[in-house]
């Protein structure tokens, strides 16, 4: 009898648990993973819609340039703008084909070899985009965009959703199976250590501690050589655009890219090396009984070359190149952290020497490792004893009407005299002395354009220069809006510039909340050095910049033999498409001017208009041009304003 309550308990239990075994993990991870891939499926095509439209408008404005006779009716467009349209949109990997249509007739301007003919809607591998003219009403330029990439990064997003899931599962079924697995015998294996523990777990390379470690043992197995000679060398690895990748790609290509890099280690150096990866993307082998240097330039030779090979990633293909440093050491004569600690100054200078290199280490460069610390003592003392002063370079419009200055930190040091903005810039930067630099940076310029008003001079705006650390600290945009109502401004009185490659990189919350926010409140962004990086067009407009400023290497091209004036044509009209101001940098002679004053460009800066000036200097030099600028009574209205009412 006793049997029955038991039974019955259980029949009782097993209809409950079938009653909700349909609600199991792993049909609910399997529901958001089928969830999330139409989700990225949606988002990736949408985003490849967009693409296509701002490809399609940059392609428009090449058009429309022509006169409207060369055209024919049926769309067919000269054979020069094809050649054009070809050198512009070859490289651009996702235009496959634009068509230009008048009414039902349509005329194909580009296509890349094998490229079907752009049919509306989504047709495999293309998304084609229509792209209304706004000039001339019924044309339409149709853009076949490649879909590939934009379905292979949704791939590698599910892949991440996938792993996490089944992460997911294993820790609930750890926690399930727990109490059966704590016990065992002190000796069984799963008393023992994990294995692969000192391996690192991407790569499968020896981890930091690990890889310290093996090196510890060979410099402890014998005594030091008796002739002095080397037995032995520390080759450190740093990757070159590395996170390049990871801002463009995606995190799971820089993973995959590091897999590779760590395969491409091991069949080069064989064997017979010790490798690991010390973090990140920066690795480190040791070469046991290599007594030359002859041997080590071979093989860091070898290296580079095979490193910097195209990398697959899913339906990516990108590179990498490699900087590496070399200490040729002697065992039992230095610890392990100062062997590594001088192959890593040599790889540092590998990398400013112009990357993709090998140096060995030689004692003047624990020398520049000192002064480049020295340098960051003294620079902290300058920003709290306030030895900064800001130099100004104006800003004039097509009609040599001043718009409004750039401003440009320098340092007077108490003993060295002025410090070049070259040698304490990048360190203010790595050392994250940039955000109270930038902060003491504001203060100066709001301080002086409060001084120059005083004397009744217009000057709309100052132009101030901001790192990707100053848009990450938190406190970046108060602090900001406290400077402007101490001194009495307004945010239409600065302007900041961002790099183009700070603009693209800069797309992890923190930076993108800050630019909105910014530009929200009132302020202009310009992007500085435009056409000098990696740029999407769609992050331009996402961001809602004012400006931007053409790299002055671009300009200085005007006057030399051989000058193709198409990619800066197209740079000016891109920018005259999107709304926004066009400004060339480093203009120098008449030539330049009159050149981009005919091409269409609004704005210019450079040394044929006045070399950086202090504000003594800027406040005399404003008065000279008083004469020549049409300013009422010092009006310093919005930039803006006095700029739209003059298009």
């Amino acid at each position: 009898m006793a049997s029955v309550p038991n039974t019955t308990q259980a029949s009782v239990k097993g209809e409950v648990q079938a009653g909700g075994a349909w609600l199991t993990p792993a049909r609910v991870v399997l529901a958001a993973v089928l969830l999330l891939c139409a989700l990225q499926l949606f988002f990736r095509v949408s985003d490849a819609r967009a693409h296509g439209e701002v490809e399609g408008a940059a392609a428009l404005a090449m058009i429309e340039q022509q006169p409207a006779a060369s055209i024919t009716p049926t769309g067919q467009v000269p054979a020069t703008l094809q050649a054009s349209l070809a050198t512009v949109f070859t490289p651009r990997n996702g235009v496959l084909s634009l068509a230009l249509c008048q009414g039902a007739q349509c005329s194909s301007v580009f296509a890349r070899p094998g490229a079907l003919p752009c049919e509306s809607g989504l047709s495999w591998p293309a998304l084609c985009v229509a792209v209304p003219s706004r000039v001339n009403i019924g044309d339409t330029l149709k853009v076949g965009y490649d879909l590939q990439p934009y379905l292979w990064s949704a791939l590698l997003d599910l892949g991440v959703t996938i792993v996490l899931g089944a992460g997911v599962l294993l820790v609930w079924r750890g926690k399930q199976a727990a109490p059966q697995a704590v016990a065992g015998k002190a000796g069984s294996p799963a008393a023992a250590p994990a294995a692969g523990s000192d391996r690192d777990p991407l790569t499968g390379l020896l981890n930091r501690v690990a890889f310290e470690a093996a090196v510890k043992r060979h410099n402890e197995t014998s005594t030091p050589s008796a002739t002095g000679e080397t037995d032995g060398c520390l080759m450190y690895f740093d990757l070159d655009r590395f996170k390049a990748i990871n801002d463009t790609h995606g995190h799971i290509a820089g993973d995959l890219v590091l897999k590779a890099v760590a395969g491409r280690l091991r069949y080069t150096l064989g064997n017979g090396a010790v490798i690991g990866r010390l973090g990140g993307d920066e690795f480190a082998a040791l070469l046991i009984d290599v007594s030359t240097q002859t041997t080590i330039q071979q093989m860091g030779r070898v290296l580079i070359e095979q490193v910097s090979k195209p990398i697959q990633m899913g339906g990516l293909t990108d590179a990498v190149g490699l900087s590496i440093g070399a200490f040729m050491l002697k065992r039992g004569e230095l610890a392990v952290g100062d062997i590594l600690h001088r192959a890593d100054l040599a790889m540092y200078e590998a990398k400013r020497g112009g990357r993709g290199r090998m140096m060995f280490f030689e004692e003047a460069m624990d020398e520049a490792s000192r002064s480049r610390a020295q340098v960051q003592i003294d620079l902290n003392k300058a920003i709290q004893d306030r030895e900064m002063f800001m130099v100004y370079q104006p800003q004039v419009d097509a009609f040599d009407s001043i718009r409004g200055v750039e401003s440009l930190v320098r340092w007077r040091h108490p003993t060295r005299g002025l410090v070049s903005p070259d040698e304490f810039i990048s360190i203010a930067e790595q050392t994250g002395l940039i955000v109270p630099l930038g902060k003491m940076i504001i203060e100066l310029v709001c301080a002086d354009l409060v001084a120059l008003r005083a004397q009744r001079l217009a000057l709309p705006y100052v132009s101030v220069n901001l790192s990707l650390r100053q848009l990450a600290d938190p406190a970046f945009v108060d602090e900001v809006q406290e400077a402007l109502k101490r001194h009495g401004l307004n945010p239409t009185d600065l302007e900041f510039e961002i790099t183009e490659s700070t603009a693209m990189v800069g797309q992890a919350a923190k930076e993108t909340a800050t630019l909105k926010r910014l530009a929200e409140m009132g302020f202009r962004l310009a992007i500085d050095d435009f056409g000098t990086g990696y740029s999407s067009l769609g992050r331009l407009l996402d961001l809602k910049v004012d400006k931007l400023k053409i790299d002055r290497v671009f300009v200085a091209a005007i006057t030399k033999p051989n000058f193709d004036p198409a990619l800066l044509e197209l740079m000016i009209s891109l920018a005259k498409r999107m709304g926004i101001k066009s400004v060339a940098e480093g203009v120098e002679n008449v030539d330049q001017v009159v050149w981009l004053r005919q091409a269409g460009c609004q704005m210019m800066q450079g040394d044929l208009y006045s070399r950086p000036m202090n504000h003594a200097q800027l406040i005399s030099w404003l008065r000279l041009q008083e004469g020549d600028n049409d300013f009422d009574e010092g009006v310093w209205s919005p930039t803006m304003t006095m700029e739209e009412s003059e298009v």
